[in-house]
């Protein structure tokens, strides 16, 4: 027996075994074959395995603890309360366990029990952000409202605390019908959030809206933010916005969001899911959190939980959109391509499909280098949108025909790409490089790469093909340092050391050439290169451009 255990490591767990093995140890079974399930992503069977373990032995808190930390991963709301509340007081008992009891605590209205757990958060680093949130909440909840609002003045934190604060009294301000302190506070929240944070626009737009100042909150909606459009729309139809939190549990839910959000900028950790599991047990409804759960369960190799959580975004959602792109994003990373392409063409032949959801098609045919099939979408794009037909779709197929070795039609598109952009840096780098490629017209394409180059400095891929125009010119010192700089930005790309290598060998400086070609040999180089590299390394430039055709 003293040898099965460490082999029980591991064993695979069978989906459908039905016990554990039976004697007086076989709680300590259940947990290493649980453990094992929830290493591999078996969160189903971990536990189905703890559950029967704790069978076994009932009082175990590490199992209970066990069960807590599987439920509240995969998302089981209600077995996440039921085992926080055995784990409250438990030598397993920590902030993380608190977390969920407060929201348990909040949705029942509970405020003594509310008060208990925010106590808990003391042992955290986060507590600092989350407990005074906590505490004006629930305060808010006890009808105190003034006393609420004062714990939540800005004022009295700094850092990162500053900023949670200020944006939950401005949920808290409109919460009472403080329409014009809501506006100023949200509109201070914006100047330091930095773009793409619509949610506070949103906000800040439906108090403007219900202190009657109704143009300036259309004015605020302008923006092709996601959610913005359907926000104006309904503004203008005469009907509200609404407030992004009006009860406890709708403020303390932001806060969760952001925290996971926060923290998974980095990686996506257990502590980021903890927070956006509990943003959606406290605010189902609000698709954002399910978006945001989505992101870290896909990044924390989970896929099919990021599924079901991107599922949850309604249909007709503004934010409908993105979710549809992260469930494909999601299964192509799983290696489950073909489901991630019946997605995308479901979505790009509905009836309303928008020119979004055939770029998107188009998208993912490129990425398998379906370089037809990927023009075709990306001109029913072009064919849907019209006039409004941006840069970017005719620079997308211009680049796929160029790939697929149609360069008429590609110059054709690429050209007209740049007649809506002439000043877009891709676009010139793109199109200066490929007439280089070919020789054509070669001081038309100099011209091109100088000008990205001079908007992007620190693109490396710019910056070779600035030296390669340098190079192909024969001002070899001058394409030495180019590359060099090149070089530096990208050291992990093949074509770009090669590049320099090529660049080092026609300033005679042949043992620097050898040593970057060797190391582009090692940087994985694609079937075409790997045999040029090799040619040189053996042969020298001159020869190996004779051999290799």
């Amino acid at each position: 027996m003293r040898h099965l255990l460490p082999l029980l490591l591991f064993v695979p767990v069978a989906a459908g075994a039905r016990t554990i093995v039976p004697g007086p140890d076989s709680a300590l079974h259940g947990y290493v074959l649980g453990r094992y399930a929830s290493a591999t992503n078996q969160l189903a069977e971990a536990a189905r395995l703890f559950d029967a373990a704790r069978a076994q032995s009932p009082g175990s808190a590490t199992l209970t603890r066990r069960a807590f930390d599987l439920a509240l991963a995969s998302g089981d709301r209600q077995r996440s309360f039921a085992l926080a509340r055995q784990l409250r007081g438990s030598e397993a008992d920590t902030p993380e366990v608190a977390v969920v009891a407060l929201a348990d605590a909040v949705l029942q209205k509970d405020w003594l029990a509310a008060d208990s757990a925010r106590a808990g958060l003391a042992r955290a680093g986060y507590g600092t952000v989350l407990a005074p949130i906590a505490e004006a909440w629930t305060l808010f909840g006890k009808g105190r409202t003034a006393t609420a609002l004062a714990r939540l003045d800005p004022a009295l934190h700094s850092g990162f605390t500053r900023s949670y604060v200020a944006e939950q009294r401005a949920h808290m301000l409109a919460a009472t019908g403080q329409w014009r302190a809501a506006a100023s506070a949200y509109h201070e929240q914006r100047l330091t959030a930095g773009p793409g944070i619509s949610f506070l626009k949103l906000g800040e737009a439906d108090a403007l809206a219900m202190a009657g100042d109704r143009d300036a909150a259309l004015a605020l909606l302008a923006d092709d933010e996601p959610g913005l459009a359907e926000a104006r729309a309904r503004l203008a139809a005469g009907k509200r916005i609404g407030a992004l939190a009006t009860t406890p549990e709708a403020g303390l839910a932001w806060a969760a969001a952001r925290l996971a959000n926060d923290l998974a900028r980095e990686q996506a950790t257990p502590l980021a899911l903890l927070f956006a599991r509990t943003a959606t047990f406290l605010a189902p409804g609000v698709p954002a959190n399910w978006i945001i759960c989505g992101d870290i369960l896909a990044r924390g190799g989970q896929p099919d939980d990021a599924l079901a959580a991107y599922a949850r975004v309604p249909a007709g959602d503004a934010l409908a959109p993105l979710a549809a792109a992260r469930r494909t994003d999601t299964l192509e990373a799983a290696g489950r391509d073909k489901e991630a392409g019946a997605l995308l063409r479901t979505a790009a032949e509905a009836p309303d499909a928008a020119p979004l959801a055939w770029q998107r098609l188009g998208d993912w045919h490129r990425r398998g280098d379906r370089f037809g099939e990927a023009i075709a979408a990306y001109g029913e794009a072009i064919r849907r949108a019209g006039s409004d037909a941006g840069w970017e779709l005719y620079f997308l197929r211009g680049s796929a025909a160029e790939q697929k070795g149609d360069w008429p039609a590609a110059e054709a598109d690429l050209r007209a790409a740049l007649q809506r952009a002439p000043d877009e840096p891709v676009a010139l780098n793109y199109l200066g490089y490929a007439m280089l490629d070919r020789g054509q017209g070669v001081a038309e394409a100099s011209a091109m790469i100088a000008r990205a180059a001079k908007q992007r400095p620190a693109d490396g891929g710019i910056i070779d093909s600035l030296g390669w125009s340098q190079y192909r010119a024969g001002a070899y010192d001058r394409a030495v340092a180019s590359l060099e700089t090149a070089v530096a930005l990208e050291p992990l790309d093949p074509t770009i050391t090669d590049h320099l290598g090529d660049a080092y060998w026609r300033s005679g400086r042949r043992i620097e050439a050898r040593f970057r070609w060797r190391a582009a040999l090692d940087l994985d180089p694609d079937a075409k290169l790997k045999p040029v590299l090799q040619a040189k390394l053996d042969y020298g430039l001159d020869a190996a451009r004779a051999m290799v055709k």
